[in-house]
Formats: C-alpha cells, sequence, structure tokens
C-alpha cells in the first residue's frame, strides 16, 4: 500500500528546490504516492503549483536577530501556525512527515510528533540552525549534506545524502546555450548567481568590474528581480558612455537575467566554464554536480548566522575558491578568474569538485521515506 507523505518547506530556493527534487524522486519511486506540501512563502507556493501538488499553507516566523515592528507579531504568528498544523495534520493524517527544515517545519513537527508521526528532516548546512536543532530532538532521522554536520546530532541519527539537486539542472546543451544567449564558443564565460533572492554586494562586484570583465570574458548575471532595474540602469549608462569603446564589448559579452526558470538555468549551467556564486548549500551543490571550478562569495556574519561561510570553508577542501565580501575588488576577481582557468588546475579543481556532489540525494531519501 502505498504512503501518504506530508513535505514541510517554505522561504528562499534553498530550502523549496531540494524539497521539489525530493517531492520528485518520491513520484518517480512510487507513482501512486500520496503527496502534499505545507509551508509559507511565495516562492514555495509557485513551485508547488508548477508541479501539481497540493498545498496547504501556514503561517510562520522565525526568532529575528533585530528588532522590527514585525517582531511583535511573531509569538502570534507561532501559535497560529501551530492550530492550523494540528487542524491540517488532523484531517491528512500523513504516514510520516518530511522537512526541509527552517523555522516553518518548527510548528508542524512539533505537532507531528503529538500525533506519533515519524518526523524526518534534512540539514542543507554544514553547522545546523536554531530551527533545525530543535527539529532533529523530534525527528527519527537528519538526512546531511556535509560529513561534519554528523557530530551536532544525536549519535545514529544522521544520515548523508547530500543536498537534493534537481535533475533538469544538470541536462542543459551546451550548443544550444550558446545559441540561446548568442555567445562564442571560443571565449570563456563566466556565470554569476546570486541566489534566488539575489545579492546586492555581487552585484556591486560584478558592475564594478564589468569593464575588465568583458573585454575577456562573457558573463552571464543572474541579479535576482529585486534588483534587475537598478542593475540594468547602469549596465544601461555604461554602455552608453563607452559607446565609442567598450559600450559594444558590453553589448556582445554581457547578459543579465532577474532570475532563471530550470530550463534556462540549465542552459546557463550548461555553457559556463567557471561559477561566481553564493555560499548556499543548493548553489554549491549544483556546482559540484556540474563539475564546475567555483568561485564562493558567502554572506557575512553581518548579515547571517555564518552559515554560508562554513558552507564555503567545508567546499573550499573541494578545490573552490573563497572570496569574503569584504575583500571583493575587481582585481581579486578578474585574477582569481584566470587562476582557476590555467589548464592544469581548471582540470585538477573539476575533477576534485565533484567528489563533493551526491547526485542520487532525492532517490537516497525517497527511498528511506518509503520504506
Amino acid at each position: 500500500m502505498s504512503k501518504r507523505i506530508i513535505l514541510v518547506g517554505g522561504g528562499t530556493g534553498g530550502h523549496v528546490f531540494p524539497l521539489m527534487a525530493v517531492a520528485a524522486a518520491l513520484r518517480m519511486t512510487d507513482p501512486n504516492v500520496e503527496l502534499m506540501v505545507l509551508g509559507d512563502g511565495p516562492f514555495l507556493a509557485s513551485a508547488v503549483a508548477t508541479a501539481g501538488l497540493p498545498y496547504k499553507r501556514i503561517w510562520a516566523s522565525g526568532l529575528r536577530r533585530y528588532f522590527s515592528f514585525r517582531t511583535l507579531l511573531t509569538p502570534f504568528q507561532i501559535i497560529v501556525g501551530f492550530f492550523q498544523s494540528l487542524w491540517i495534520l488532523l484531517v491528512y493524517m500523513p504516514d510520516i512527515m518530511f522537512t526541509k527544515g527552517g523555522y516553518t517545519s518548527v510548528m508542524p513537527a512539533l505537532v507531528a510528533r503529538l500525533y506519533l508521526i515519524p518526523v524526518y528532516t534534512h540539514e542543507s548546512d554544514s553547522t545546523p540552525g536554531l530551527a533545525n536543532k530543535f527539529i532533529s530532538k523530534l525527528a527519527t532521522t537528519v538526512f546531511t549534506s556535509f560529513e561534519s554536520t554528523a557530530k551536532y546530532f544525536s549519535a545514529g541519527k544522521a544520515i548523508l545524502v547530500g543536498n537534493p539537486v534537481r535533475s533538469e539542472l544538470l541536462t542543459g546543451d551546451k550548443a544550444t546555450a550558446f545559441q540561446q544567449f548568442n555567445f562564442r564558443a571560443d571565449k570563456k564565460t563566466i556565470l554569476v548567481v546570486g541566489g534566488s533572492q539575489g545579492s546586492k554586494r555581487i552585484n556591486e562586484a560584478i558592475l564594478e568590474a564589468l569593464v575588465p570583465l568583458v573585454q575577456n570574458f562573457q558573463i552571464i548575471h543572474q541579479c535576482g528581480e529585486s534588483q534587475y532595474e537598478s542593475v540594468k540602469s547602469i549596465v544601461d549608462q555604461y554602455t552608453k558612455e563607452g559607446e565609442k569603446s567598450y559600450g559594444p564589448t558590453i553589448s556582445a559579452n554581457y547578459r543579465l537575467y532577474p532570475f532563471f526558470n530550470p530550463q534556462d538555468m540549465s542552459l546557463a549551467y550548461a555553457v559556463a566554464d567557471i561559477i561566481i556564486s553564493r555560499g548556499g548549500s543548493s548553489n554549491l551543490s549544483e556546482v559540484a554536480a556540474l563539475g564546475k571550478p567555483a568561485i564562493i562569495i558567502p554572506l557575512s556574519t553581518a548579515a547571517s548566522r555564518g552559515d554560508q561561510i562554513d558552507n564555503a570553508i567545508e567546499f573550499q577542501k573541494y578545490g573552490a575558491v573563497i572570496i569574503e565580501e569584504a575583500n571583493i575588488t575587481p582585481h581579486i576577481i578578474i585574477n582569481q578568474i584566470q587562476e582557476l582557468l590555467e589548464p592544469t588546475r581548471y582540470a585538477s579543481v573539476s575533477t576534485k569538485i565533484k567528489t563533493f556532489a551526491k547526485p542520487d540525494a532525492a532517490r537516497n531519501i525517497a527511498s528511506v521515506l518509503l520504506q
């Protein structure tokens, strides 16, 4: 008899994309499995609609490291989320729950344990956050992306599987990609991705280095939807100012996008020689699965709990280059790209970085959940 499984997540792409990868693997392994998604956020709602999965929204809120008016609403949101979870799980009554961690998953996981529903969770980062430390106390099993993460959980509870990656991202055709981006095959291409929300600091760094970059490389730049207009305005200004010199080179060698759908992302990955990325676990797992040398610019501790820095340090063991936000300059970016493109080093890093990849992560999680 097929199982009934509830999947819980929300927030940014780092939580949503792996959840959707697990959902796809569950359906592939058992076409009759019953799935429902529980969570919060427009990103999740869009992904669930695309996947054609039933979805229930719950209120959720994390504990902020700063005070704002929204902080006053946090206790109310948590209480509402608890009672929403209580009702939804009572009606749906799944066989098991799989959560992608984060604050959205806390109340559903707590309610699941009250109903004696087994909870499985996944920790993407090398160091767990407060929410996942709590959820791990309720969970039967904690799936991890990094080998070093097991020490944060009870003995025997952690299983190293890697971070689930959407398989469609790994199948882009390089010849099609050159045509779509109107790029030359004899010129190196650098892909810059700032995560699902974009990165203001990375955008600033690329703009500062744009003129020398396009002299030597082709650039695909995913800047985030909220920053697209401001970045485009600056690029247009550069192009106009340099219309008799470097302007045409920008037009020929630079492509700007707010966000990529999976098909376009697969083409961007296919054509890229080097990837410049944030230190989110999903980004790193995709880079590793592709075997592409990477420059990682992790989010600083001033704007996060430091998980991206921890991820990047772990990933550096596999050949990735780290540039701290405070140290980004045009010279450093171009110098690191040139060093990575040295043929012997490029081949070595490509081989080494791929050993971090665990392309069967989603399928292995699905296998455990369906036992």
